[in-house]
């Protein structure tokens, strides 16, 4: 009976769906408007013609979410053909370069000749969500950071002792902000006015910061040349860093609650017959998780003295910085696995006396 191969070359508004047979032959080579009623009747005939068929794509998510989403509801067998696997398997086959139907037929054939492209499930749902939520959160960050750099330099016009007087991380120089900008309101304001209001906004230490920032405000009272246009400026700044910081969290929170119900990433199991639970490493990793667990590391080296410590060793063995940094990720990679695999929080040993207290795992 044979089996056929479709491969889809994904687009923002069109796909170009190829179909060959098992000798090779185009069975079909159409250009369909990314919409659901066009995938479904495309998916209908293929699956009219009573042959076992399987689908390979190009992207897994953004254009393609719709494409994937008819085709699971289908129940269709999905594979995933990378750029860079079209692109080395393009060579082998004759054609005009970089059209939408010859990268449909290259997926088509790249489908039909390797039997180790990665399965497409509904799972994959939960990377898509977790990339989304990432790529926000990201944006946020930038919002953050560049909201923070404006605040700062308006604060330094204003006034330089102020600004070094003021972490805008913390909530309670934020909510200072949002009433007061200038060292002269605050000098009006007066510590019982100013103490009142932090501590009726939940502002913790509120004492420790009034009195910094009076003592800052006491040291100069020279007004500058636009200041209440940028003490305004500040103010409306200070509201929309503090709306931001409040979206970071909830966004976080909810990062940690889709890898919290999904165990997260999860080693590959090759249980068999009696033997169970045997996991092992995949083969193929995610190079941002490397580099996640690289940067982890490295910070480690500053604030952990455990990490600094087996860092050193491994340096006294002879390693690379490079090669040291790489076996303490793995050191770290191996607590997060276990953590993961026995569904407990990371428990660090408690320190013998005269020990450094370990630190966490962050």
């Amino acid at each position: 009976m044979g089996s056929l191969w479709a491969g889809v070359d994904v687009g923002k508004t069109h796909h170009h769906v190829c179909v060959i047979d098992d000798d090779g032959t185009v069975v079909m080579s159409e250009k369909i408007p990314n919409d659901q009623q066009s995938i479904s009747d495309i998916a209908g005939r293929l699956g009219k013609r009573r042959k076992p068929l399987r689908w390979a794509v190009d992207l897994r998510g953004g254009p393609a979410s719709l494409l994937l989403a008819v085709l699971f509801e289908r129940g269709a067998d999905v594979r995933y053909v990378s750029g860079t696997v079209t692109s080395r398997m393009a060579e082998a086959f004759h054609g005009e370069r970089k059209t939408d139907a010859h990268d449909a037929y290259v997926i088509a054939q790249t489908l039909r000749m390797r039997g180790d492209l990665p399965t497409l499930t509904l799972a994959d749902g939960v990377q898509q969500q977790l990339k989304l939520l990432v790529s926000r959160r990201l944006d946020l960050v930038a919002d953050r950071v560049r909201i923070t750099a404006r605040i700062q330099d308006l604060l330094t016009m204003i006034s330089p002792a102020l600004e070094k007087a003021l972490h805008l991380r913390s909530r309670g120089a934020l909510r200072l902000l949002v009433q007061w900008q200038t060292p002269a309101g605050l000098r009006r304001a007066g510590e019982a006015r100013i103490l009142a209001y932090l501590r009726q906004h939940g502002v913790w230490a509120a004492k420790a910061l009034t009195a910094k920032v009076l003592t800052a405000a006491r040291t100069q009272t020279v007004a500058v040349a636009g200041e209440a246009t940028a003490a305004g400026i500040v103010g409306q700044m200070a509201i929309d860093l503090e709306a931001v910081n409040d979206r970071i969290t909830a966004i976080e929170e909810t990062i940690a609650a889709v890898v919290a119900e999904h165990a997260g990433l999860a080693p590959i199991s090759r249980d068999s017959g009696r033997r169970q639970g045997h996991q092992v490493r995949p083969h193929r990793y995610h190079r941002g998780l490397r580099r996640v667990f690289s940067m982890s590391s490295f910070t480690a080296l500053t604030h952990c003295p455990r990490s600094r410590a087996y860092y050193d060793k491994k340096r006294a063995e002879g390693k690379t910085h490079r090669q040291a940094t790489a076996a303490l990720s793995r050191q770290r990679l191996n607590v997060l696995w276990a953590c993961i695999r026995d569904k407990t929080p990371y428990q660090p040993k408690q320190p013998r006396s005269g020990e450094l207290a370990p630190c966490e795992l962050a």
